[in-house]
């Protein structure tokens, strides 16, 4: 993604809305710091994940959420968060 100054983005504001229509998508980015972004329009019906593709992204974390998730850390209990040296 392309980054913007405040000052470029005001003076080709033109030029930044034909790049978004051909698809680019910009931050604007004043003092080193994004502050807005400009994308592509998508048009109702244009979705880019399909309602299949959500349905089985929902399936997948389900699964996941039922068997749980393995952090790498080992839980003894409440007691733990209070020990002190």
């Amino acid at each position: 993604m392309r980054q913007v100054q405040v000052q470029e983005a005001a003076e080709n504001f033109v030029g930044l809305i034909d790049e978004a229509e051909a698809g680019a998508s910009l931050t604007i980015v004043k003092a080193g710091r994004p502050v807005a972004q400009i994308v592509p329009f998508q048009a109702e019906g244009s979705e880019i994940f399909s309602d299949a593709d959500r349905r089985a992204a929902r399936e997948e974390l389900r699964a996941i959420t039922a068997k749980g998730f393995d952090l790498g850390i080992v839980w003894n209990g409440r007691d733990e968060l209070y020990d002190r040296d």
